[in-house]
Order: C-alpha cells, then sequence, then structure tokens
C-alpha cells in the first residue's frame, strides 16, 4: 500500500509526458513546422523538467512533501492548459515549459516519498511510469474521436491533476523537513564514488532511452503496425520490464551488461530495416535498467545525499535526453542513418561501463 500512492504520482505525469511522442506529428501538422522545429516541443519541455528537478532535489527537505506536490499539480494544471488552449506554436512551447518544470516537484517528490518507505518498490514505482505510456496513446486516440481536436487530451489530464491536487492538501504525507541542502554540500556529493557511477549510468541511459522514444515513431516504417500501436506495445513490454526487475535481477548477474548488449542488437537492426517490431522489443530491456541502477544506488550512497540524488537523477537525466533528442531530431532532417548511431554509440559507452565497474556496485 505504502507504494500505490507514489506509483499513482509518476503515473500521472508518465501520461502527459508519454503523449508527446505520439503528438508529434500531429503538432507538426497542426503548426505547419519543419521535424527540427517539432523537437523543440520536447525539448522546452525537458528544459523546465532540468531547472525544477535542480531546484526541488535541493530545498525537497525546505518545502515538504505535501508543497511541493501540490505545487507540481498547480503548474500542470497551469501548463496543459495553456497547450490545449495553444492557438501556436510559441504558446503551445510555453506550455510544455511550464509544463515541464511541475515535473521535478512530482518526480522527485515522488521518488522522496517512496524512499520514506520500508518496503520501497521501485520497479514497481518506475513500472507505472510505463503503464503510462501504455495507455496514453488510447486516451489521445479516444479523446481524439470523441471530440475532433486531439489537443483536447490535455483538457483530461488539467482535470486529472486538479483532483489530484485537492486529494494531497487534505492527506498527511511523512514529514521530511530538515535543514536544506547546502550549495557548498554538492561537491561533496560528487565526490562519492557511488553517487557519481550511478548518476553517469542513469544520465546515459536516459538519453538514449528519451532519445529512442521520441524519433522512434517518426523514423519507423508504416507497415505491419502503426506508429500509435507500436507505442503501446512497446511501453507494455517496457512496463512488464520493469514490473518483474527485481525477479529478473535475483537470476541476472549483471542485467546492465546483459541488456545494453541486447539494446546495441536490435538498435543497429533498426538502423539497417526500420522495422517497428524492433523499436517495440526495445521496450522489455530498456525497462528494467532505470529502477535497477537507481535502486542499488540509493541503496550504496550516503543516506544524506538522497534528495540531491534524486533531483540531480532527473534533472540530469532529462538534461542528458533533451541534448541527445534535440541532436537527432537536428539531424533526422539529413540522415536518419547518422542520427541512430547517437543512442548507439551510448548504449555501447554503458556496456563498457558496466563491464568495468566494481562488483559492488553493479550486482
Amino acid at each position: 500500500m505504502e507504494n500505490l500512492l507514489p506509483m499513482f504520482i509518476i503515473f500521472s505525469y508518465s501520461l502527459v509526458l508519454n503523449s508527446m511522442a505520439p503528438l508529434l506529428k500531429s503538432f507538426k501538422e497542426l503548426f505547419e513546422i519543419s521535424t527540427f522545429a517539432s523537437s523543440l516541443l520536447p525539448f522546452f519541455s525537458l528544459t523546465g523538467t532540468v531547472l525544477s528537478n535542480i531546484l526541488v532535489g535541493l530545498y525537497i527537505n525546505k518545502l515538504g512533501l505535501k508543497c511541493s506536490l501540490i505545487i507540481g499539480s498547480i503548474l500542470t494544471i497551469i501548463g496543459t492548459i495553456t497547450v490545449a488552449f495553444g492557438s501556436n506554436y510559441y504558446i503551445t512551447l510555453l506550455g510544455m515549459f511550464v509544463f515541464g518544470l511541475s515535473t521535478g516537484f512530482g518526480f522527485t517528490g515522488g521518488t522522496t516519498l517512496l524512499s520514506t518507505s520500508k518496503k520501497a518498490n521501485f520497479g514497481f514505482f518506475h513500472g507505472a511510469y510505463g503503464l503510462g505510456g501504455v495507455i496514453a496513446p488510447f486516451v489521445i486516440i479516444l479523446v481524439e474521436k470523441s471530440t475532433g481536436n486531439f489537443k483536447n487530451v490535455y483538457f483530461v489530464y488539467s482535470a486529472m491533476f486538479i483532483l489530484f491536487s485537492i486529494y494531497a492538501f487534505f492527506r498527511t504525507f511523512p514529514d521530511i523537513k530538515t535543514d536544506t541542502f547546502k550549495l557548498t554540500d554538492i561537491k561533496f556529493a560528487f565526490n562519492d564514488k557511488s553517487f557519481a557511477f550511478f548518476l553517469t549510468l542513469l544520465i546515459l541511459y536516459s538519453s538514449a532511452e528519451i532519445g529512442t522514444i521520441t524519433w522512434a515513431g517518426t523514423s519507423m516504417k508504416q507497415e505491419f503496425i502503426n506508429s500509435f500501436m507500436a507505442y503501446t506495445l512497446f511501453w507494455s513490454l517496457f512496463t512488464i520490464g520493469r514490473f518483474t526487475v527485481n525477479l529478473i535481477a535475483k537470476f541476472v548477474g549483471n542485467l546492465v551488461r546483459i541488456n545494453t548488449f541486447t539494446l546495441a542488437i536490435i538498435i543497429i537492426l533498426f538502423i539497417l530495416t526500420k522495422h517497428p517490431v524492433l523499436f517495440v522489443l526495445s521496450g522489455l530491456f530498456l525497462g528494467p535498467i532505470f529502477p535497477y541502477v537507481q535502486s542499488n544506488g540509493i541503496k550504496s550512497i550516503n543516506q544524506k545525499y538522497i534528495p540531491i540524488f534524486n533531483g540531480a537523477t532527473y534533472a540530469f537525466t532529462s538534461l542528458g535526453g533533451n541534448i541527445v533528442s534535440t541532436t537527432m531530431g537536428i539531424v533526422l532532417d539529413k540522415s536518419i542513418f547518422i542520427a541512430w548511431l547517437i543512442p548507439l554509440t551510448i548504449v555501447l559507452i554503458i556496456f563498457i561501463l558496466s563491464r568495468k565497474c566494481a562488483q559492488n556496485l553493479c550486482n
């Protein structure tokens, strides 16, 4: 039961975030913009995510969980309503940025809430994120068929967060208020061997994941299954991988090494064939990596650094994803082959790091 509320929080944010990739083509056609211009939509959202996660990671112990989650809900409501009403490209960019600001409060708040549980299950927690990815395309299709306008899905999301903010206002949360983490202490956190190692792995992983998810729909051949169905199946396998990560880890010596090796092969085949089934299959191997690395990181680093680790995790993983997805968007206009070499290279770097890492950090 202690895992359910954190799971709902990340699931709610996932619905909004994972509506972006399936809707990139719709926004591109609506505003008659280039692939590069459409790539700025996730760029603005992720920029807001980076900024807010740094802020929340530093000050969540002063704000408290209730305040952080309510602020995140209010920002989400403002951002989604702005996108829904946005009559042009630039207003939509603003809405995406405001929503991005909200995710720091939601993701870091949800992770910190989960960390207070004695039976925290990071596989289930991040599985809920994948579940949002599974459901988001269906919500989009349902709303678009019912109303005739895909942007009305953002009204649905704003209503959901209005209800959650009311619930959070009346709910009691664990007290995490302590002395604020000092900016001058950040260097000591990064000097922690485990802190730096796990954060590096998470940044690299998220860069490859976000780039892959953002541009697979644009790159794949529209045959056998369409992009909406491909995303649904991808997130289904992604979620299965996350829900079963604890079970898999019991039988796999180094999950990171095995999964990245398999992903490298899948990406190579996708570059050559652009077959949507390969993108779908990648979800099963991408899914377990983040919760596996994050849970081991939280167990290994100094407990004093947990808030800044959570904040830095979502800030820098978003920054890495921002850089990679935007770069891929720019390159895709010229060469799909070169663009997909970017996530392939990152996955191979993770594989190399996982082979060199210390035994107590990887297993």
